[in-house]
């Protein structure tokens, strides 16, 4: 978590101090949220991208490839449990309306989880995995967006913990 805090302080710092430059095809992004299951902790994720092709002389339809960062908490039966990690994906973003568009992502990623028996007992699990998301953004300025998604992102840390819900998020996003 306090990776994702750091990514929005520097994305806001980014922001900040950025000239009026031509638009760069980079981005960087962080958003916050929770699995829609009571049973779960919070999640982030921090992440760039890059802007493919015609995706700047096509302003209607923008198609990249990003990067991303992922921690979730997870609990079962009083253990708790942390999963962070690194994903790939493919993320389009159609523009509906002037300030309005609709994204989706579709990408693979590689988790690390670590639960805690106990203060002096923990097991390390690690997997590959899939993961889909579809989600809605707002265009606040020409390099600013505000996004939310929902985001499936399947874990199996051990035969008790698993986790199938959905996670909610809301963030920023900053192009270049």
């Amino acid at each position: 978590m306090k990776a994702v805090h750091a990514a929005l302080i520097s994305l806001a710092a980014v922001a900040g101090v950025a000239g009026a430059a031509e638009q760069s095809p980079w981005y960087v992004g962080a958003d916050v949220g929770a699995q829609t299951s009571r049973a779960h902790g919070p999640s982030g994720r921090a992440y760039v991208g890059y802007e493919l092709g015609s995706g700047l002389r096509d302003p209607e339809q923008r198609q990249s490839v990003e990067v991303a960062v992922f921690t979730r908490g997870l609990e079962d039966r009083g253990q708790e449990a942390r999963a962070n990690s690194i994903a790939i994906n493919w993320a389009t973003l159609l523009k509906v309306t002037d300030n309005f568009s609709v994204s989706g992502r579709l990408g693979a990623h590689y988790t690390t989880s670590t639960i805690r028996h106990s203060a002096q007992w923990s097991e390390t699990e690690e997997k590959p995995g899939v993961f889909a998301g579809v989600g809605v953004a707002y265009q606040l300025t020409p390099r600013i967006l505000i996004t939310t998604d929902a985001t499936y992102m399947p874990l199996h840390v051990t035969e008790r913990i698993k986790s199938k819900t959905p996670t909610v998020t809301i963030g920023l996003r900053y192009g270049f």
